[in-house]
C-alpha cells in the first residue's frame, strides 16, 4: 500500500479530485494529503476532496489574506471545515509566525516548504512544537536540500530534525540536483530515521518534470530501506502520524473573502529540464507559428499554448 503525502489538487493549476483518484488507482496509492498552493488557493477543490472521499483524503489549507485579521479568520474557517493543517512557506514561518499559533490552537499540523535545510525556521519551529504538545511540523520537498552539514552544526537545526513530532516528505526529487539531493537525503536518512520520513509524489507537478509515480517510489531504492522501513516509509508513518491526526468534522467551507483575490501569478514552469519531441515536430510547429503571425503576434511558446488551448478538453 502506499500513502502519498504530498498531491496538489485544485484549478486551472493543478488538477481536479477526479483526476487525482484516477492517478492514485493507477498507482497503488490508497490515501493522500492534498493541499494547494498560492498559486492556484482552491481551498473549495481541496474540500471537496475531504467532503466527498473522507476515508482516502485529509487536507492542508492556506494562510491567505490581506492583513493579519483577514488570514486568521481564513485559517479558522478552514479548520472549521474539516481541514487537518496548512501549507506554510519558509517565508511565512519567518515573517508571520503567529500563523503558527491559529494552527496550534486548532490543534492542526504544519507543513512547511522551505529552504537551506529550515535553517531560517528551526528556531521557531522548535518553539512552536514546545508550546503545542500535539503539534506536528512537516517539512516539505525533503526540508530544503542544501550541504548536509547543516544537520550537525547548527544547533536548533540539529534538535529540529531530531524531534520526534517533526517529519520529513520525500518529495520533488527530480527537480533539485546531483549529487545534492542524494547526499542530503541520505544525511537525513541518517539522522531522521524511517519512522519519521514519508512519501510524497508532488503530483501533479512530478509529471510535469516527465516523472512517474513509479520512478518516484523507486528513486529511494539508492538507500536500501529494508521491508519494514519501506512499510513505514511509504504507508505507515503518514497514515498514523498525519492522517489519522484528529481533525474537526468535515463541514461547509465557508471563508469570508475570496482566496483567489490573493493568487500569486506565476506561470506554470512544466519540463524544467526540458521536453523530447519527435524530431518531425519542430519544423512543423515553427511553421504553424509563423503562419499564426510569428514573432509580430507573439512568441513560439505563445503560439503552442494557443494550439492547446484550443486542442485540450475543457
Amino acid at each position: 500500500m502506499l500513502v502519498d503525502a504530498y498531491v496538489h489538487v485544485g484549478v486551472p493549476r493543478f488538477q481536479t479530485v477526479s483526476d487525482a483518484i484516477a492517478v492514485m488507482e493507477s498507482a497503488g496509492i490508497e490515501k493522500a494529503l492534498v493541499c494547494p498552493f498560492t498559486t492556484c488557493p482552491d481551498l473549495a477543490t481541496v474540500h471537496s476532496a475531504i467532503a466527498g472521499w473522507p476515508d482516502r483524503f485529509v487536507a492542508a489549507g492556506l494562510p491567505v489574506g490581506v492583513d493579519r485579521d483577514e488570514v486568521t479568520a481564513g485559517m479558522r474557517a478552514q479548520f472549521s471545515a474539516g481541514f487537518a493543517g496548512m501549507r506554510l512557506s519558509g517565508e511565512d514561518v519567518r515573517d508571520r509566525p503567529w500563523v503558527l499559533d491559529v494552527i496550534g490552537e486548532h490543534h492542526g499540523f504544519a507543513i512547511v516548504c522551505g529552504s537551506n535545510g529550515l535553517a531560517d525556521n528551526a528556531t521557531t519551529l522548535l518553539a512552536h512544537l514546545s508550546r503545542y504538545p500535539d503539534g506536528l511540523v512537516v517539512g516539505g520537498h525533503f526540508a530544503g536540500p542544501r550541504e548536509p552539514e547543516v544537520l550537525d552544526r547548527d544547533e536548533d537545526v540539529h534538535a529540529l530534525f531530531t524531534h520526534d513530532r517533526f517529519l520529513v516528505v520525500f518529495s520533488r526529487h527530480g527537480l533539485f540536483p546531483e549529487p545534492l539531493i542524494s547526499q542530503w537525503a541520505s544525511s537525513v536518512v541518517a539522522l531522521v530515521g524511517w519512522d519519521r520520513l514519508v512519501w510524497g509524489s508532488e503530483a501533479p507537478v512530478l509529471h510535469w518534470r516527465e516523472e512517474t509515480i513509479a520512478s518516484a517510489v523507486r528513486w529511494v531504492d539508492r538507500f536500501a530501506p529494508t521491508a519494514a522501513q519501506r512499510e513505514a516509509f511509504f504507508a505507515r508513518t503518514a497514515e498514523e502520524r498525519i492522517l489519522d491526526r484528529p481533525t474537526a468534522p468535515c463541514a461547509p467551507l465557508h471563508v469570508p473573502f475570496d482566496p483567489f483575490d490573493h493568487v500569486v501569478a506565476a506561470p506554470a514552469q512544466m519540463w524544467p529540464h526540458g521536453l523530447g519531441l519527435d524530431p518531425s515536430l519542430p519544423a512543423r510547429m515553427v511553421r504553424g507559428w509563423l503562419a499564426w503571425g510569428g514573432p509580430l503576434r507573439g512568441t513560439l511558446g505563445g503560439y503552442i499554448e494557443h494550439v492547446l488551448r484550443a486542442a485540450l478538453p475543457r
